[in-house]
This record gives structure tokens, sequence and C-alpha cells, in this order.
């Protein structure tokens, strides 16, 4: 049994598990004040968690050194950028959130956002099927309670309907392809079964290799309603209309980083990075093609706001897949290989779903400011004329729509040309189980739904900065709400003219797939004959002897 995980490897998750359960009880108290402080216990919980990831390595030696590695966990490179960057958006988060919930939910409401982002830090460094899963959960859960709390419109309790049973369906699904692939290995570890699910997908037409597949396509199938894709991307646009504009905010980074995450253990199990299986190539290439174009093309119908960046969500989903399909490297004959991170479709994608993040944040917080007629901006006719009125939000609102858009040198440019780049790098150096045609062609495909995307986005942008409206929208007076936006805003910035700081960390944190794809293949030891049963590891084997 592998040794248990040392309680400083936890410390920042624990922080803000513990801080969940004080916003809790500090909402409820009978004072404004004690309720009042909801939002600070929050917003200083986030700071200490980041403090420790920061300061982990001394933090540890004072608690004593103890495994990094155990209980379904091993923190490396890619958990790191998982909590920086979660916890980071966290106080984001937190800002924009200041004043949503009513002040006898909003401990409530905030302990829901603190859990949720507790679930995000399990996913990076989750080495356990169950672990993962419960991870996932955690991360949803509490998202379909932030849909519906202090909302009394109908939109809102359909959408958080929706949003919940939607949910648990996607959750069975992955749930039941999670359980496949138990079966087929005997064990739970991801890295300690790689090798496992390698030689049993290396013989197709057995039994094993039949349900290990089903297993994959399956546990797939449920990690994409985490991102919005296609084809479990139905309730995307009732959800985001129905929420309040900053919970929809936080909608398009949370479940769509863990997603991502989730989804690069699954993609490291299948082989799909090693060249090995072309089922999991087609209908990853299918599902990028299919979530890009409909994205898109449902977004360019929509005249209110919320529902055409709902669908445009959709189409950022298909981009990220295509980043997904390339894998951590390209190979060493690729003209990409060493540009940058144009080589590496990981590093690309943890780039791109923190710059999405960051964009979509702003764009929504800048919507639940503004109020026309004293009801919520969500339409273009709302935000017309919005520059004569409100003109620092007018330019971070057109600055986080060119983002979306990839417009360079924004930051949202780069991230495509990482995505983009690196699925050619895939195709020239030939990593992956299909002709390169095929990957040149979906990059073809992203490259013209960039351009489809361009004609919304410019849409949001001419009525805010060129229409006039008789009745323009006004900014609330909310500090916090107002600081969170133009944080989003000057981060777009600083990311636009310097991208190399977050570039660098998105690539230390694809190293860690790389390390666990090149470890099997130096510790393999001879496959198991056809027909035998699977090799139990460490911890199934010793509980079999007890």
């Amino acid at each position: 049994m592998s040794a248990p995980i040392s309680i400083a490897a936890l410390i920042p998750e624990l922080i803000l598990l513990v801080a969940g359960c004080v916003v809790l009880i500090v909402g409820q108290a009978r004072s404004h004040g004690g309720r009042a402080a909801a939002p600070w216990v929050t917003l200083i919980s986030l700071a200490a968690a980041l403090f420790a990831v920061l300061w982990e390595e001394q933090i540890a030696n004072l608690l004593g050194s103890g495994s990094r590695v155990g209980n379904g966990l091993a923190y490396g490179s890619l958990a790191i950028f998982v909590r920086i960057s979660a916890i980071e958006l966290g106080i984001l988060f937190t800002l924009v959130n200041w004043s949503q919930a009513r002040e006898s939910e909003r401990g409530e409401y905030l302990a829901m956002m603190l859990y949720s982002l507790t679930g995000l830090l399990l996913i990076g460094p989750a080495d356990n099927l169950l672990v993962l899963f419960l991870a996932l959960e955690l991360v949803s859960i509490p998202t379909y309670i932030m849909v519906v709390l202090s909302r009394t419109n109908v939109k809102a309790l359909e959408a958080g309907t929706k949003y919940f049973y939607l949910g648990a369906m996607s959750a069975a699904i992955m749930a039941y392809g999670f359980s496949f692939l138990y079966g087929v290995t005997g064990s739970a570890s991801i890295s300690g079964t790689i090798v496992v699910l390698r030689d049993i997908l290396a013989q197709p037409g057995t039994l094993q290799y039949v349900l290990a597949m089903v297993g994959i396509l399956l546990s797939i199938g449920g990690l994409l309603f985490k991102l919005a894709a296609v084809p479990l991307h139905l309730y995307v646009a009732d959800v985001y209309q129905g929420a309040a504009s900053p919970v929809a905010g936080l909608l398009g980074f949370v479940p769509k980083a863990a997603g991502v995450v989730a989804l690069m253990k699954i993609l490291l199990l299948a082989g799909h990075w090693t060249g090995g299986q072309t089922v999991v190539f087609w209908l990853l290439w299918i599902i990028a093609a299919v979530s890009m174009t409909v994205g898109n093309l449902l977004a360019l119908r929509q005249t209110n706001i919320k529902r055409m960046l709902a669908y445009s969500g959709v189409a950022h989903a298909g981009y990220m897949l295509v980043g997904l399909m390339a894998g951590p490297f390209a190979g060493g004959d690729s003209i990409f290989g060493g540009i940058g991170f144009m080589g590496k479709g990981t590093a690309a994608v943890l780039y791109y779903v923190v710059i999405y993040g960051i964009a979509n944040l702003g764009a929504f917080a800048i919507l639940g400011l503004l109020r026309n007629r004293d009801s919520e901006c969500e339409t273009l006719r709302d935000v017309a004329g919005l520059l004569r009125r409100e003109p620092a939000l007018a330019l971070l609102f057109a600055l986080a729509m060119f983002t979306l858009m990839g417009l360079p040198p924004t930051p949202g440019f780069w991230g495509k040309l990482g995505l983009f780049g690196s699925a050619l790098a895939a195709a020239q150096s030939g990593a992956l189980a299909a002709p390169s045609e095929w990957i040149i062609a979906l990059v073809i495909i992203g490259v013209l739904n960039s351009a489809l995307a361009a004609a919304y986005y410019l849409r949001v942008i001419a009525a805010v900065l060129l229409y006039d409206n008789d009745q323009p929208a006004r900014a609330m007076p909310r500090e916090a709400q107002q600081i969170g936006a133009l944080l989003c805003g000057f981060l777009l910035l600083i990311f636009a003219f310097w991208p190399n700081g977050l570039i660098a960390q998105a690539e230390s944190g694809t190293n860690e797939l790389i390390d666990r794809l090149n470890a099997p293949a130096e510790v393999a030891t001879q496959p198991p004959p056809v027909g035998s049963p699977p090799p139990l590891d460490a911890e199934v084997a010793s509980a079999s002897r007890r």
C-alpha cells in the first residue's frame, strides 16, 4: 500500500474547504456586519491559499517532509498550474460576485463557490478514477445551487432544473465509463494502469479491448458536458440566460477547466497521444468540428448577448479539443516543435482556458454591472450607446470581445495560434493515428469558424462603441464588481503584450503529461498473455491478501 500523502501537500485545498464552512456560518449571523464579512472571509481565504501554493516548500519544511503522492493524489506540475490559475481567478470571481446574492444568502452563495474551486484544485493532482469523479462532482454540484440562488424568475428556475438533470446524466455516463476502465485493469489508479491499458488496447478484437474502448468512449462522453461541447451543449444557452451574469462568468471557466484537465487524464490513459487509437481520434475530430461550427452558427443568430456568449462557449470548446487532440508534444521532426508552445497542444489548451475564462468573466461582469430601465442588460439594444455614458466599461467590454474573437495582438490570438499551430505540428510529425490531411482539414475548419465568429463579436462591439440609445445603460455603484472588471481588462492587456509568463507556466504544467507518457516505456515489463486477467496494482493486491 502506498504511503499516505503529506498533510502539507493539501494545505491550499484544506484552507478553501474550511473557509467554505466558515463563510457558510458567518453568512447566517444575525447582525448586518457579520453577514457583510462573508465576502471578506472568502477573499482572505483565497489569498491565504495562493500564499500556501507559492510557499509550499517552506510550509512543508515547517510541518515536516512527507510524500506528495498517495491516497489517489499525485502533486506535480499540472496540479501547480491548476491551483494557481484557479485561485487567482477565484479572487476575480469573489470581486465580481461580491454583491450578487441577497445578503441573507450571500454566505451560502460564496461557500458554494469555494467548494467548487476546491473541487477544481483536486482535479489537477487526481491520480485515481474515484478521486477524479468525486472532484468533478464537487466542481459541478455547487454550481447547480449558484444558478438558482437569489433568483426568483421562472427562467432561472427552469435553467437550474435543466442544468441539474443533464449534469446528473453526464455524471452517470462518466461513472459508468470509469467502471469499465476499472474492470479491465483491476485498478482505479491512473498512472499505475497506463501500461496495462496500453497493452489491452494493442489487442483489438479481444473482449478486454472492447470493454476498455467502451469505458474510454463513455468517459469522454460524460466529460463533454463540462466543456459544453456538442452533443451535450443543449443546456448552455438557457443556463447562461437564466443565471445571473456574474454566475455565468464563473460557469465559463470552472467547469471548462475541470473538463479540460480531466480529459487530459483520460486521453493519457487511452494512448491517443502515442498514435494508438483511431477511434478516439475520429470521435474527437467530429466533436471538435461540429462544436466549432454549430456553436458559431447558433451564436450568429442571437441578439441576446448572454445566449450569444453561451453558444460561443460551445465553439471555444471545439477550439480546445483541437489542442487536446494534438497532445503534449509534436515530435522532434516538426518545424513547430521548437517554437514556443505551438508544438505542445496541451500547453496551448491550458493557456487558452485561462484566457477564455478571464475574457468571459470580464464580459459578464460588465453585463452584471449595467442596468437599463432598472433591469439587467442582456440584448444588443440594452448596451447600445454605452461609450457615451460609461466609456471605461465600454472599452473593457470591447477588449473582452476582441480577445474572444482572437484579434491580434490580444491574448486570444496567441491562444488560437498555439492551438492550431500544435495541430499542424502533430500533422507534420505523424504523432496521431490518422492521415495528416484530416488534421489540416480540422485546422482549416477552425480558422474559418474563427472568421465566422468575428461577425457576431463585431456586432456587439459596434453596438457598444458606435450605436446610440435614447436611454443608455447605467453602471450600478458596486465598487468590488467594478474592480473585478478592471482587473480582468488589466490582465488581458498584460497577457496581450507579455504572454510569455503564462505560456511558460502552461508549458511547465504539461511536462507532467510528457513524463507520464515516457515513463511507462522505461518501466514496462512483458505484456500479459492474451486472455489473462489484468495485473492488480500494489494497493489492490495488498487488500486481496488481507
